[in-house]
């Protein structure tokens, strides 16, 4: 079993654990069987980019808290023009990190969007 893979999955039982949610409740977030959760919280199935979205999201965190990457946020810089209405900046610029951390997630995982 590959250690990075292994930590991983602790991180998942983690942060699933302290948000409260059950592993069944998890499990259908990303559409697997029972053991085959079982197996990525134990670290012997590697996780898809989309599943570790969907459980970031289930858990109430971001895919950076999971994977224990520093958060794209703190390198990111982007510039935008606005009408003054913030909230569509707020919301836009949340979805910009969280791509921007799947894919360091990805990159780090070896997998490229070739």
């Amino acid at each position: 079993m590959n250690a990075d893979i292994g930590e991983l999955g602790r991180r998942i039982r983690e942060a699933r654990e302290v948000a409260g949610v059950s592993q069944d409740a998890a499990r259908r977030a990303i559409d697997v069987s029972q053991p085959t959760y079982s197996r990525i919280e134990s670290g012997e199935r590697v996780i898809r980019g989309d599943e570790l979205v969907q459980l970031a999201d289930c858990f109430g965190v971001r895919a950076a808290a999971i994977t224990g990457l520093p958060e794209v946020r703190e390198r990111a810089r982007f510039a935008a023009r606005t009408d003054g209405d913030f909230s569509a900046m707020t919301v836009m610029r949340e979805r910009l990190y969280a791509y921007l951390e799947l894919d360091s997630y990805l990159t780090g995982q070896g997998i490229t969007g070739a």
